[in-house]
């Protein structure tokens, strides 16, 4: 039995897979099982991947039709696989090669947690623009990752390992709920159920920005933002800090959701109303203004602002 799982979700990335699927074969630590999911590609994937799976370097599963957001592939590939620990590889990413490593020599440090965060990056062009967090290396609390969500997202899909046994018990990411914007819901959830978390500020992997299918299409836009959902689930079972953290991680993603709604000409009333202004920052306070402003004077402020 392998001691990692990668999870591979794959809809139409011919054009990136194979660079991507080098930097997860180029590991320095090997004992690791990869599971690619296709889900209904039909730009030329399925070849690609079979032929990888010919050779066996990966075990190859199928879905069809494509869920949005690749939520429904993940859950499939974690249910197929062998090992203890889950990792999640999006196609079209860069990982580094001591990316597994970083995981291992954590998780052998600190046996009595489950869930591992690395840094990561992001890759615009031939640009990388560094990710800021607060938090130090190490052992880091349920509440403090609340207060660090409620800044920044350090947690990134390509930069997470979890035990298999806890992304079970949590119900894996929410398919066929959200059309974006459920892997946010997932980690928000993943941090008001676990007491402790590892953080490393080391960077082993990068988002590959020239490839945002998903967060470029408007039409995945719908409603508010899914961590308002999580919010009125889980504030019963938190701490008034802890509750107070969250309210701030979730007027943080649901200003940036309206902020994009407006962008692009839809209705953000919902996403005003809902808002914890009870919590709200002074920033927050001037975006929330901007956007109750016409859409050409929203665009002209909101870049004053930025």
């Amino acid at each position: 039995m392998p001691m990692f799982s990668v999870i591979v979700p794959v809809y139409n990335k011919a054009e990136s897979l194979e660079v991507s699927l080098s930097t997860l074969y180029s590991q320095t630590y090997r004992d690791f099982e990869v599971i690619a999911v296709d889900d209904g590609s039909s730009d030329g994937s399925v070849s690609i991947l079979e032929q990888e799976a010919q050779q066996g370097k990966l075990r190859l599963l199928h879905r069809d039709p494509p869920g949005p957001g690749g939520y429904a592939a993940r859950n499939h590939g974690a249910r197929h696989a062998s090992a203890e620990w889950l990792l999640f590889f999006d196609a079209d990413d860069v990982l580094f090669k001591q990316h597994l490593q970083t995981f291992h020599d954590a998780i052998e440090q600190h046996p009595d947690i489950e869930f591992f965060v690395n840094g990561y990056e992001k890759l615009e062009g031939n640009s990388r623009r560094q990710r800021t967090c607060e938090l130090s290396e190490g052992r880091v609390s349920r509440s403090q990752a609340l207060g660090a969500f409620g800044k920044n997202d350090f947690i990134h899909m390509n930069g997470v390992c979890i035990k298999a046994s806890l992304f079970e018990r949590l119900g894996g990411f929410p398919e066929g709920r959200f059309r974006r914007g459920g892997d946010v819901y997932f980690w928000l959830k993943l941090l008001c159920t676990v007491e402790w978390l590892h953080y490393s500020k080391e960077v082993t992997s990068l988002w590959v920005m020239d490839h945002r299918g998903v967060t470029r299409n408007h039409d995945n836009l719908v409603g508010t933002h899914p961590t308002l959902e999580l919010f009125l689930k889980e504030r019963f079972s938190l701490t008034e800090l802890d509750v107070k953290r969250l309210k701030i991680a979730v007027n943080r993603k649901s200003l940036a959701w309206a902020i994009e709604k407006k962008s692009a000409g839809k209705s953000i009333r919902d996403d005003i109303v809902n808002l914890f202004y009870d919590v709200m920052r002074p920033r927050q306070w001037c975006y929330t203004l901007c956007l109750l402003f016409p859409l050409s004077l929203f665009s002209f402020t909101r870049a004053l602002l930025r």
